[in-house]
């Protein structure tokens, strides 16, 4: 029984989850198990899980070629799906084999969930997504429940008005403008401030940013709420805040910061996390994929965790997970505190706080 959640999301958002918790704590984060559970009542709710998820699945393999051939609908989406799979990312060994279970399931656990949610069906970038908890989880049946939940919190991402993302490119915008006024300027000059090229950021909370092991780390600190629910909108300010002498010295336009910003995807250290990471920040999110071939697939492996302070960044590395948290947790203090060009000595009492919680 976990008997103070808030202290297991503390944990998560200071040191993240070591490998061998991380399964049963991402359940935790994600809200697949009530607070004051136990043991005996979470195994009961898996195995209730299990029973719903196969008649979820049942639904869609149960239809038959006759019934297919007048279901446009369904073909599309089965289609739609089978080209994203098949392109995600493939360097993590469960995906690596084109027939290998690790990419039915992906399959499987993403053509349900289109079938589950019928009003949101599938949209381009939700295999980014349940990849790396099917990574995690193994289980087909408890990555699904792990999806269905991440999707609860997400599903704004990829409503066709696009209105959730706009509203977040919107707080960044703000953000930006308050926090860095010399950045917002410039954007603001080149006609940059609408904040697209953060796009993809966001759609898939920084999946094909950083390597694997950095990706957990990032969920884990987002999915903490310890910071609250924009943490990842600080995120982004951070990393623009790092390359701002870039943007600015080099007179960027639009076309030239979506350049910049794509090519800082995944570090040196990290494999690629997906063979399309050029897509444009701008695209619909419900708009389909290209691609061919028969697999499908996920991410890579690289660094660790773990607990961070505030302020600055230590190296001028390309993407630095830890010290990307760092400067974003230290400009949602200084956001929440009213404080926007702090001094010296905020810097060192604001330190003080955060290193004392």
């Amino acid at each position: 029984r976990i008997r103070d959640i808030q202290k297991l999301r503390r944990r998560a958002f200071y040191g993240g989850f070591a490998p061998n918790v991380r399964r049963e704590g991402w359940k935790w984060l994600l809200g697949c198990y009530p607070v004051n559970s136990t043991r005996k009542d979470r195994e009961h709710l898996l195995s209730q899980k299990a029973k719903e998820y196969e008649a979820y699945r049942r639904q869609w393999e149960s239809i038959t070629a006759d019934q297919e051939s007048r279901f446009s609908k369904f073909r599309d989406r089965r289609h739609r799906i089978e080209k994203d799979v098949i392109r995600t990312d493939r360097s993590i060994d469960i995906f690596v084999d084109d027939n290998g279970d690790g990419l039915q399931k992906l399959y499987r656990i993403l053509l349900t969930y289109s079938f589950y949610n019928f009003d949101l069906s599938y949209c381009q970038g939700m295999s980014d997504l349940a990849a790396p908890l099917l990574v995690v989880m193994e289980d087909e049946v408890e990555a699904f429940w792990c999806f269905q939940k991440l999707m609860d919190l997400m599903e704004p991402n990829f409503h066709k008005d696009q209105n959730g993302m706009h509203t977040q490119l919107q707080t960044i915008n703000t953000l930006c403008k308050d926090l860095e006024p010399e950045l917002y300027d410039h954007l603001e000059r080149k006609d940059c401030s609408n904040f697209y090229f953060c796009f993809r950021w966001l759609l898939i909370i920084y999946k094909r940013e950083f390597g694997l092991q950095d990706v957990f780390r990032l969920w884990e600190a987002f999915w903490s709420r310890v910071r609250g629910q924009d943490l990842h909108l600080f995120v982004a300010l951070a990393i623009l805040r790092k390359h701002k002498a870039n943007i600015i010295e080099e007179d960027m336009e639009f076309d030239s910061v979506l350049k910049f910003v794509n090519d800082l995807s995944v570090s040196p250290s990290s494999s690629s996390s997906s063979s399309s990471s050029s897509s444009s920040s701008s695209s619909s999110s419900s708009s389909s994929s290209s691609s061919s071939s028969s697999s499908f697939a996920s991410a890579s492996s690289s660094s660790s965790s773990s607990s961070f302070s505030c302020w600055p960044y230590a190296s001028q590395g390309r993407m630095d997970c830890l010290e990307v948290l760092k400067d974003a947790d230290f400009l949602s203090q200084v956001e929440s505190l009213g404080c926007l060009r702090p001094s010296r000595t905020d810097r060192l009492l604001l330190h003080r706080k955060l290193s004392s919680e």
